[in-house]
């Protein structure tokens, strides 16, 4: 499966990869291991020693290096051999080493060249890492699905009017035609509603529950799989500002062409400092994610049977457009990459 390589994904949140212990998790079909240097930097090797294949994350850390547990092979963060107990340093004793940068809670990881790497590039999501805890969560569920597909699932949010009409629907999506424009190298897919229900979850939060609402909800999608969706839900004519806001991210890194890591953030503007409203915001999000797209989004694949939705001549509606547009882009920018030399920048 072709993947685009020359980008950030991320790997794992940050408290993930603890001091003195390896961490290892398999991203675009390459086990990787992870730990902290002894100044807690975040290191990234392929997780297969060269000797006898055995996994790096098998062994154990000595100073900035890991130590292969079946022959004691030692691997710097550079992936160079440092020590071989047994005798001289083969030349080909070394394994991949990642660009890796911990930022704002998350720990992101380049998978092309690691010359190539560009930190400036990094999804910014420091104003939701700034967010008090008893105003955000987080979560990650290992899925049975193309990565994709969970991109599709965020940017096609009138499947939720069917799948979680509980919570997060209601049929308002169904009645509203997205919007989609071009936003940078990314594009924001943005909903309106007016003189609505409020999403039931919303709802009980509002001054009067039940009183009509405006609502808009905005995807905003960056290659490969990251998404920030912010939501905003005011009384009908007033100003979005001063509503119940929140923003949200949503993000997919591919595991294998038919599995993926799907990590989730939220956080709100309202009733910031009550961990009740905290704790059933999360609690409704898990069941949401967890019990209902998850099983939809495996089935889904199973059915699919391949990551190339568009080789199966799929049906498209209006409500497509933004998934669409994304995965068009994410293609093209997979072809050139295919295409183009590499080079690194200046």
């Amino acid at each position: 499966m072709d993947y685009l390589r020359n980008t950030w994904y991320m790997a794992a949140w940050a408290d993930d990869v603890q001091p003195g212990e390896i961490f290892h998790r398999t991203l675009l079909d390459e086990p990787i291991a992870f730990y902290r240097r002894a100044d807690s930097a975040i290191a990234a090797l392929h997780d297969r020693c060269p000797h006898r294949f055995v996994p790096l994350h098998l062994g154990r850390i000595t100073g900035d290096a890991i130590q292969c547990a079946y022959h004691g092979l030692e691997f710097d963060c550079s992936g160079a051999c440092t020590r071989n107990p047994h005798g001289n340093i083969p030349k080909a004793a070394r394994v991949k080493a990642y660009a890796v940068i911990e930022r704002h809670g998350v720990i992101w990881i380049w998978m092309g060249e690691e010359a190539q790497a560009t930190p400036h590039t990094i999804p910014d999501f420091s104003f939701m890492h700034a967010v008090k805890p008893s105003a955000a969560s987080r979560g990650y569920l290992w899925t049975e699905s193309n990565y994709k597909l969970i991109a599709d699932n965020v940017m096609d949010l009138s499947h939720a009017d069917f799948l979680h009409p509980e919570s997060v629907g209601g049929g308002a999506f169904t009645r509203s035609k997205p919007a989609v424009e071009e936003a940078g190298d990314g594009l924001c897919i943005t909903w309106e509603n007016n003189n609505e229900k409020a999403l039931p979850a919303y709802d009980q939060y509002l001054p009067q529950p039940g009183q009509a609402v405006d609502f808009r909800t905005q995807v905003h999608w960056q290659a490969p799989a990251t998404m920030k969706l912010d939501i905003a839900i005011v009384p009908t004519g007033q100003p979005y500002e001063q509503g119940l806001l929140t923003h949200n991210a949503h993000i997919a890194t591919p595991e294998t062409a038919g599995t993926s890591h799907y990590f989730f953030w939220l956080t709100r503007q309202f009733l910031m400092d009550d961990e009740d409203v905290n704790a059933k915001r999360q609690a409704a999000m898990l069941n949401a994610f967890g019990n209902q797209d998850k099983p939809m989004l495996r089935e889904q694949q199973m059915a699919m049977g391949t990551d190339d939705l568009f080789g199966l001549g799929p049906v498209l509606l209006t409500t497509d457009a933004g998934a669409v547009r994304a995965r068009r882009k994410l293609e093209k920018m997979i072809d050139g990459e295919r295409q183009a030399p590499a080079q690194t920048p200046t």
